[in-house]
């Protein structure tokens, strides 16, 4: 004989959570790009720039051993015109990082890094500094946790509204990817869903901000 399964009661809820962190590293991130008649010739200018942002960074304190050329690409230029594409030139790419622990002298020499580099190179594209983390396991760790934390409090609240109570946890899985995101230089915020009392004090400026979404189901049942 073959019992029917019992029906399944269950909550699910969604939770969130949002941290601040202070960043521990950053990187001024340069582009080159030149377009010339010879490949040859746009490579002399792409290295012409080179040498002087490596002049640069070693007048500012930055150590040439540190200055890295991530990527270098070569290529060749048409632009559409008149129904046909037009052979433009030799096209050469070159991506260059300095990656620098955050401290107050290394961030002074990024500045002004950052307010002579344009002036100085024909070829630059761009020139920005990015703020990141390194070792960030044990904020993923605790964002996570919060995450969950706020979908047990959830269900807690619609269990005891129901008269019901949570007797497990059913399942648990990722919405979405932990989301990481830099706020630089911008007021600092703080609301509810920070979920972590540390994290409150930080200055205004730079931080990195870490999101997560769980999905949580609940076993429940009577009172």
């Amino acid at each position: 004989m073959t019992s029917m399964k019992e029906k399944e009661y269950i909550v699910s809820v969604t939770g969130y959570s949002r941290i601040f962190v202070k960043p521990n590293y950053f990187t001024i991130d340069v582009s080159l790009g030149c377009i010339s008649d010879t490949m040859d010739n746009s490579l002399k200018k792409i290295n012409k720039d080179m040498t002087s942002l490596y002049r640069l960074a070693e007048s500012v304190g930055i150590k040439k051993e540190i200055v890295n050329v991530v990527d270098l690409n070569f290529d060749l230029e048409y632009e559409w015109k008149k129904n046909t594409y037009i052979f433009v030139g030799y096209k050469v790419e070159q991506q260059v990082t300095i990656e620098m622990d955050v401290t107050s002298e290394n961030e002074t020499m990024a500045k002004i890094f950052i307010s002579r580099i344009s002036g100085l190179l024909s070829n630059m594209k761009q020139c920005k500094i990015n703020y990141n983390l390194k070792n960030k396991k044990e904020h993923l760790k605790k964002v996570r946790e919060l995450a969950f934390l706020d979908a047990q409090e959830k269900a807690e609240q619609y269990t005891k509204l129901a008269n019901i109570k949570i007797v497990g946890t059913n399942t648990i899985s990722d919405i979405e990817p932990i989301q990481q995101y830099s706020r630089n230089n911008a007021p600092y915020e703080c609301d509810s869903l920070s979920g972590s009392g540390e994290d409150t004090s930080l200055p205004n400026g730079k931080k990195i901000v870490l999101e997560s979404k769980v999905f949580v189901v609940f076993d429940i049942g009577k009172k």
